[in-house]
Parts: structure tokens; C-alpha cells; sequence
């Protein structure tokens, strides 16, 4: 299964479809996709992505990083701009949590934004739109600037609210740092208007961000059920179609 995407000048775009739940499923392919920003999509690569099931188009990114670095359009996407988090996050969640659970530099920012009351609004707004994206081999993409911290961070709530194990969910993160391998143009990761966005966009991936979350989350709300019914506000019945959207029983390994 294709996992990474290699478009000429749009880096990190790949599918989640394939890793395996700890049920004995997996995440379907042609479904969700995760990317940096598409700015630079060629009229071929989109048709690709046409041919792929690709309908809608989730971007996490700022205001200022749309009007600078602007998503493609085509008669068969729908874009919908869900910005994840503003200037201040509401850090008093996570300056509640436990010392043993709590987490600096890069992990930190992530706990810090899966606490944040603004951040857990735009959650629910995520989860909401994977809930209508219901029609067969209708893919979803979600994607930022460099692909790796906005995009991270759904990503990885994502796969653990779909049982996927963390060794897993950890290699798909550091998945992003091949991006800085590479001599590519990073232009499109400075924003000069917001400090904590840039910061982020030139950092690499820390492989300790998938269980800092998890920390973050089981430390504030005690179980996932709690997150996912009170923050995500999925129903046990919802949660059951997205499960059945989104997995399927195990065909092969990851």
C-alpha cells in the first residue's frame, strides 16, 4: 500500500490507511489523509488525487498562512479552514497535571494544545466532519504547513481513538522528520504572526509526543471514553460509525 505520497513540490502527504488496531482491524486506506501545506500541487497531481477518492480538504492552518500559501480548489474538493490553535493557549489544564505527566519543549506544546479549551473546539469540529465523510473510497486530506505539529496532533488523536498501538501512531509522526532530510523549500513553515506556530514548524518531530498526549489526556480526563464522549462530543453510537467508517477487519499487516 502507497503510504507516502511523492508529488513534485508537496512534501508529506501520506495515508493513514493500514496500521493495525489492537482489536485485530485496521485503518482503511482511500479514506483520511494527512499532508503539509498543498499550495503546490500540479493540475496531474490533483487529478491523482481525484482518481484517489480525495473530496475534502481540512486545513488547520492561520489566516495569515492561507492568504500566503493558499490551498488549490477544483470542482471536486470542499475545503473547510478549521485554524487549531490562536495566539495564547489556556495553559491551566496543563499546569494541573502531575509531575510525572507532565512534558517540556515539544511534547509540552502538545499537551498544552490538547487541553486547551480553544484547541478541544476545533477537535470536535474535526471529528464531526470524519463523521459525515461517510460515502466509500471518499477521502478526507488534513494538513498545516509542515504537516507535523497541527497535522500531528489530529493525527495522533485520531489513531488513538481508533486502538491503533502507539508504536505505531509514533512511527507515522516521525514520519515528518523526512521532510528535513531534504533539501526543499521551507518558506511556506515562517509565520512571523505567530511565534508559537513557527517555533513548532522548525522543530523535528520528538518521538516522545505521541505518549505525552496520551499522559495528558488519561492524567485530566481519566479514561479515553471521558475525552471522547465530554471533549469530542462523540456518542458510544457515534464513535461506533466512525470506527466502522474509518477501520476495517485486519487484511494484512502494516
Amino acid at each position: 500500500m502507497q503510504r507516502i505520497f511523492k508529488f513534485s513540490q508537496t512534501y508529506n502527504f501520506r495515508e493513514l490507511g493500514g496500521y493495525p488496531t489492537q482489536d485485530q482491524r485496521q485503518i482503511r486506506s482511500h479514506k483520511i489523509l494527512r499532508a503539509a501545506y498543498l499550495t503546490q500541487l500540479t493540475t496531474s497531481e490533483l487529478q491523482q488525487l481525484h482518481n484517489y477518492g480525495l473530496r475534502y480538504i481540512i486545513d488547520l492552518r492561520s489566516d495569515y498562512e492561507r492568504q500566503q500559501w493558499p490551498d488549490p480548489t477544483a470542482d471536486f474538493l470542499t475545503t473547510i479552514h478549521l485554524p487549531l490553535y490562536a495566539q495564547n493557549i489556556d495553559d491551566h489544564l496543563y499546569q494541573a497535571l502531575p509531575a510525572q505527566d507532565k512534558y517540556d519543549n515539544l511534547p509540552g506544546i502538545y499537551q498544552q494544545v490538547v487541553l486547551d479549551p480553544t484547541a478541544q473546539k476545533v477537535f470536535y469540529q474535526f471529528f464531526q466532519i470524519l463523521l459525515h465523510n461517510d460515502q466509500p473510497r471518499q477521502a478526507v486530506v488534513f494538513h498545516c504547513s509542515a504537516g507535523k505539529d497541527r497535522t500531528g496532533i489530529m493525527a495522533i488523536l485520531f489513531l488513538l481513538l481508533m486502538q491503533v498501538p502507539q508504536k505505531y501512531i509514533t512511527q507515522d509522526y516521525l514520519l515528518s522528520n523526512l521532510m528535513y532530510q531534504n533539501k526543499i523549500d521551507l518558506s511556506s513553515l515562517n509565520n512571523p504572526n505567530n511565534q508559537t506556530i513557527k517555533k513548532m514548524n522548525f522543530t523535528q518531530a520528538d518521538q516522545a509526543a505521541v505518549t505525552a498526549i496520551n499522559k495528558a489526556i488519561l492524567a485530566t480526563y481519566h479514561t479515553w471514553n471521558n475525552f471522547q464522549e465530554q471533549i469530542l462530543g462523540l456518542s458510544s453510537a457515534d464513535y461506533q460509525k466512525l470506527r466502522a467508517i474509518y477501520t476495517q477487519k485486519q487484511t494484512s499487516s502494516q
